[in-house]
């Protein structure tokens, strides 16, 4: 299976232009003869939306551009972030979501189990998180479709935990060949190596190839740097994005 790392730069706000973006994208994994773009966390409202997200019409405006992708991108399956209803109330109304769009459709959506609460993040405030996830059959492959924090708790890696649950290893146990991961991941001093022993590390504990695709660009006092990765079932990187 190929895949195509759509690492786009997004605006807060601005459904028209990350749409546009993402379907320039799905045309160029199409001409690249891949089977699915990866694209980065909540990539259609931008990252991070925060208290937009409790103005009217915000959240169902973003559905309706993902509505809307999902029709124009042909057969490209393109897997994205954007924000997502929480139909199990009571709870916070809007989810942390990543979708798969194919063939003029949002055939699977799943949600952020792990929601960070500490330096620049405040998800909890606004999000509902995820109580299980499940594998998604694409053409006979078992996905795990997760966002960013979701592929940040291994014991293995980490000896202070911030969560009990790993997503990961929950995805794996289900059956899932592959992990996406969609994310917007802002840069610190040192990252890039953290991110990527941590990234591989978790590959080849699970066996699995794990494809993590992250923002790049600036968002107020938030730089995302990209570097996004493609690593094998060993956790050796075969491809990486530009930071």
């Amino acid at each position: 299976m190929k895949i195509a790392l759509a690492q786009i730069n997004t605006t807060v706000g601005d459904f028209a232009g990350n749409t546009a973006r993402l379907r320039e994208a799905c045309e160029r994994g199409a001409e690249a003869g891949a089977e699915i773009v990866l694209a980065p966390e909540l990539a259609i409202t931008g990252y991070p939306p925060r208290d937009l997200l409790l103005k009217g019409g915000f959240v169902e405006s973003n559905l309706a551009a993902l509505e809307a992708l999902a029709v124009t991108i042909g057969d490209m399956a393109l897997v994205v972030g954007h924000v997502g209803l929480n139909a199990d109330q009571p709870g916070r109304p809007a989810t942390n979501a990543v979708s798969l769009l194919h063939r003029g459709k949002v055939v699977a959506t799943r949600t952020k189990s792990l929601l960070p609460t500490y330096d620049v993040f405040d998800e909890a405030r606004y999000f509902e998180p995820a109580t299980e996830n499940s594998p998604v059959d694409f053409n006979g492959h078992l996905l795990g479709l997760t966002v960013c924090e979701d592929v940040w708790n291994d014991e293995d890696f980490w000896c202070d935990r911030r969560y009990r649950a790993n997503p990961v290893e929950a995805l794996v146990e289900q059956g899932a060949e592959l992990i996406l991961n969609v994310s917007a991941s802002p840069w610190h001093l040192g990252k890039h190596r953290m991110r990527a022993d941590m990234l591989g590390g978790l590959a080849a504990k699970i066996e699995r190839p794990l494809m993590y695709c992250n923002a790049v660009g600036g968002n107020d006092e938030l730089i995302f740097d990209g570097g996004s990765l493609a690593l094998d079932a060993a956790g050796k990187p075969i491809a990486q994005g530009e930071f």
